[in-house]
């Protein structure tokens, strides 16, 4: 349910982030309080690997912005929220969704710096379709 409640900011910050190369605040702060919300309702996933998604990937960009400085603040912002909503394994599979499309986006443009929200959102639909596939095959 988090999942679908989700799609809505995630896709505005994926239109905002092509388009004018920033996430807004709200979507980021909407997906983090819907994943406030279901950690009271839902029991999977579990509190620490709410809390291990939302640190470990958001302290891993924030580093590589850091360092390199190819990483946005609302990029960092979006994924830690995503990581406390959706959990560390499903964030992690998210994360390997969207890693070959920004790779060949960012081969094919030449550009050093991909907008990380649009595929954050193709490896969210990704994840999406095949926990909706694999729903339907295994009940």
């Amino acid at each position: 349910m988090a999942m679908l409640l989700c799609a809505a900011p995630l896709v505005w910050a994926a239109i905002t982030d092509f388009r004018k190369r920033i996430i807004p605040d709200w979507t980021w702060i909407a997906i983090l309080l819907i994943g406030g919300t279901s950690a009271f309702l839902l029991p999977y996933p579990t509190l620490l690997e709410r809390i291990a998604g939302f640190l470990l990937p958001g302290l891993c960009l924030f580093l590589l912005a850091v360092k390199y400085g190819g990483v946005g603040g609302g990029d960092i912002k979006l994924t830690a929220a995503m990581g406390f909503c959706f959990g560390l394994y499903s964030l992690a599979a998210i994360l390997f969704f969207a890693l070959v499309p920004a790779c060949i986006y960012a081969k094919v443009t030449k550009q050093k710096s991909v907008p990380l929200a649009v595929f954050l959102g193709i490896g969210f639909f990704t994840y999406a379709g095949v926990l909706f596939i694999y729903g339907l095959i295994c009940c």
